[in-house]
């Protein structure tokens, strides 16, 4: 089997990818450059690059593979038309979800304990400021329960914080579920309803037509001037006009971002003349993850090159 990384620099990934499967070709090619060059792919790894109808009529492509959980730059319905399978590796029980996780702690605290001015005060030769605040005691409201926000709550019990959270669909009592203490846990029709206590709102749905500019200018509205908002989720979640003026009016207290709704983002964003904790989509770049993450997808690739169907597959009733 041939398989593409839809763009280069992730020596990493292949290098694990080529260890776990010694017969097939891992190979990489910039995004324009997947009709030509990846002609003869079997399989697509897209990351963050779109995937659709031009890239989908390559001969011999069978399936297109996230390295992660992430399809929402991938045209499914077109892959569906080929026949194309579409598979991710989800991110709980692989190490991407609890280091995603890690990452939004990161910039709570990062936010809450105003790190960018202590090492100002570093530089200036100064002690005992800034002065900052606790996570102790405060509300995290966690937008999106699944695997990540899951490990998001598991790791904010032990600061002692109120955890509330809202997915699509509430509670599943599922034996998941139940083994991580949450506050409250309830449906995405009470976000308005829930925004005003939060102290912290960390974003971690996938980005889909139900979620897509869901942090809009009403939230924020809604939402304390000393409030934070955490996206490890997609940048479309929040809609960015909203933020950018949530920001300059001080309708909050600042953003910690490590998602952006152009990737790479732009190091002169508006954005960034404010109260922001930036990282370049490093969430789930870790080791850990990475290893977890390659096992899925080299069984997939075992799996298509014996004819059988990917797992996690989300187009498997619509191939025709």
């Amino acid at each position: 089997m041939k398989v593409y990384l839809c763009q280069k620099g992730y020596r990493f990934i292949t290098d694990i990818l080529q260890g776990m499967l010694p017969d097939d070709e891992i190979l990489e090619c910039l995004p324009e450059e997947i009709p030509t060059v990846a002609a003869d792919a079997n399989v697509l790894i897209p990351t963050i690059i779109p995937v659709g109808k031009t890239e989908l009529a390559l001969p011999d492509l069978k399936l297109v593979q996230q390295f992660g959980a992430g399809l929402d730059t991938v045209d499914i319905a077109a892959a569906s038309a080929r026949g194309v399978y579409v598979a991710n590796v989800p991110a709980a029980g692989t190490g991407n979800a609890e280091s995603v996780a890690e990452v939004a702690v990161m910039h709570m605290l990062a936010l809450a304990r105003r790190y960018a001015a202590a090492q100002q005060s570093v530089r200036e030769g100064r002690v005992a400021t800034p002065t900052s605040w606790s996570l102790k005691g405060r509300t995290a409201l966690i937008v999106g329960y699944g695997g990540i926000g899951r490990e998001v709550a598991r790791r904010l019990s032990g600061f002692e914080m109120e955890i509330q959270a809202i997915s699509r669909s509430g509670p599943k009592g599922t034996a998941e579920e139940q083994a991580v203490h949450v506050d409250l846990h309830t449906t995405q029709d009470r976000l308005h309803e829930l925004l005003p206590g939060a102290d912290f709102v960390v974003l971690a749905p996938p980005l889909n037509d139900e979620t897509r500019g869901l942090m809009d200018a009403r939230a924020f509205e809604l939402m304390k001037p000393t409030a934070f908002v955490v996206n490890v989720a997609r940048g479309g979640v929040i809609d960015y006009q909203a933020l950018l003026a949530a920001l300059r009016e001080e309708q909050i207290m600042g953003a910690g971002l490590d998602v952006f709704w152009q990737e790479p983002c732009d190091p002169d964003d508006p954005l960034f003349q404010y109260n922001v904790t930036a990282t370049p989509h490093i969430g789930g770049a870790t080791d850990l993850s990475f290893q977890g993450i390659a096992r899925g997808v080299a069984e997939n690739v075992r799996r298509v090159a014996r004819g059988e169907a990917p797992l996690n597959c989300v187009n498997m009733e619509n191939i025709n």
